[in-house]
């Protein structure tokens, strides 16, 4: 198939969209535009058929939901359908939340073990199905904060492993003002494709590195 189209025209007409199979890391600051870029990518992969599991990690399902409504992106209909949300936060406030019928609450950012069987379980049960699956992982700088480096490196190279033996596309949303030079360079070197954003004087750019289509310059994102 085509590149997986991401809802912005200028970076879709520069790219051709995210390949298919490959691991893309989002950095940026708060500011940047990171999770709008991620609902955006998802609603967009939603439309074209594909199927989406949204895994976040610092915020609950429900105000995940509130995001999409906020930007009049209408994914209602796609719940529990072709869109599952892993909700990996929502234990923290409310320990005896449970799942629906599109969102399985897991144990929370310090049980990777648990997180990666039901990234692992779910992807497996859509392409059972002939799906093509967008893994979103918003964000990893939260799992960062709770597990040892080290642990956290070893699961990010499995759940990359695995999804492009799969041939799931996966995206990581990572905030490197919070962490180390060395734990930014670390994860930037396991996954295949950098998407850098940044918000100057109200406008937001982005660039793309280490895919066949790079963009090495700032452009603008809309």
């Amino acid at each position: 198939m085509t590149g997986i189209m991401t809802g912005f025209p200028s970076f879709d007409a520069a790219t051709g969209g995210l390949d298919v199979r490959k691991t893309y890391l989002v950095t940026g600051n708060k500011e940047s535009g990171k999770e709008d870029f991620s609902y955006r990518l998802a609603a967009s992969s939603l439309n074209g058929k594909l199927s989406v599991v949204y895994v976040t990690n610092n915020k609950s399902n429900t105000d995940l939901l509130s995001e999409f409504t906020a930007r009049s992106l209408n994914i209602a209909q796609y719940l529990g359908v072709s869109m599952t949300i892993l909700d990996n936060y929502v234990r923290s406030i409310a320990p005896q939340a449970g799942d629906n019928n599109y969102t399985k609450v897991l144990n929370g950012p310090v049980d990777l073990t648990g997180l990666t069987v039901a990234v692992s379980s779910k992807n497996s049960d859509l392409l059972k199905d002939g799906r093509t699956v967008v893994n979103i992982f918003d964000s990893i700088s939260s799992l960062l904060l709770y597990n040892n480096p080290v642990t956290m490196f070893r699961f990010l190279q499995y759940i990359c492993g695995r999804a492009k033996m799969s041939g799931v596309t996966t995206v990581f949303l990572l905030d490197e003002q919070m962490h180390t030079p060395e734990v930014n360079e670390t994860v930037r070197s396991l996954v295949d494709g950098i998407i850098s954003l940044k918000l100057d004087n109200g406008k937001r750019y982005f660039t793309v590195s280490g895919v066949a289509k790079e963009v090495l310059t700032w452009t603008p994102l809309g």
